[in-house]
């Protein structure tokens, strides 16, 4: 009797793949033709807002329902204690905020969407709050799956989330401090971020999914 990784698991994983392909390439096509979007000075979030905003705030949220069927595939892979469980919850969480920062939308700001005016400072409103607070969170969960899969992989293996760890928490800073424009430095980081997921999906799936499958399948021919 031949043993392979679930078909179930395969799908569930693949999902945090589409969910950066989708989100990287909407975001990038958006920002690039968006009348009044420059971002240099106005971070992706904000392209959902005004008219066809809709595209991004549907790209945010169907990203991170991908993002938690992600999560919902690692959890099976990995051991259910230590890191393997920390690390599903953690990509969870980077999920649902961004679930959440596409149902509440980012302040019309600088400019943007048209109309606004150009020296308008962001006005925390409500939902402006919770599209923040969805960020943070989002962003928060993600550098710290970097570090916890680290831990997972030693040795070689851990560099790609070592250096996204350090990177995207770095670019963010530079951004807020004006050192790089902060659209820039933002976009960059959700890159660096997505394609993390990516990798760190492969890396975990090979080294994990054989010896559960090999014990399921020593189980079922038991």
């Amino acid at each position: 009797m031949e043993c392979e990784t679930s078909s179930t698991d395969r799908i569930l994983l693949s999902a945090g793949g589409i969910a950066g392909l989708l989100f990287c390439g909407i975001s990038t096509y958006e920002a690039l033709t968006r009348p009044g979007f420059d971002i240099s000075r106005h971070a992706i979030s904000m392209l959902s807002l005004g008219k066809g905003g809709w595209v991004m705030a549907a790209n945010f949220i169907v990203s991170g329902l991908l993002t938690l069927l992600c999560a919902m595939g690692l959890k099976r892979i990995l051991a259910a204690g230590g890191e393997g469980r920390w690390l599903p919850i953690l990509i969870g969480f980077y999920g649902l905020g961004l679930v959440l920062a596409g149902i509440f939308p980012a302040p019309a700001s600088f400019g943007f969407p048209p109309g606004t005016p150009d020296n308008q400072a962001p006005v925390m409103i409500p939902s402006a709050i919770v599209h923040s607070i969805a960020f943070m969170l989002a962003f928060t969960a993600l550098t710290i799956a970097c570090f916890t899969a680290a831990r997972l992989l030693k040795g070689r293996g851990s560099a790609p989330s070592l250096i996204a760890g350090i990177s995207m928490p770095l670019l963010v800073a530079l951004g807020m401090a004006n050192v790089i424009a902060a659209g820039i430095a933002f976009f960059i980081a959700a890159v660096i971020g997505w394609a993390w997921l990516a990798i760190i999906v492969m890396q975990l799936a090979g080294a994990q999914s054989a010896p559960a499958s090999a014990q399921a399948c020593a189980q079922a021919q038991g």
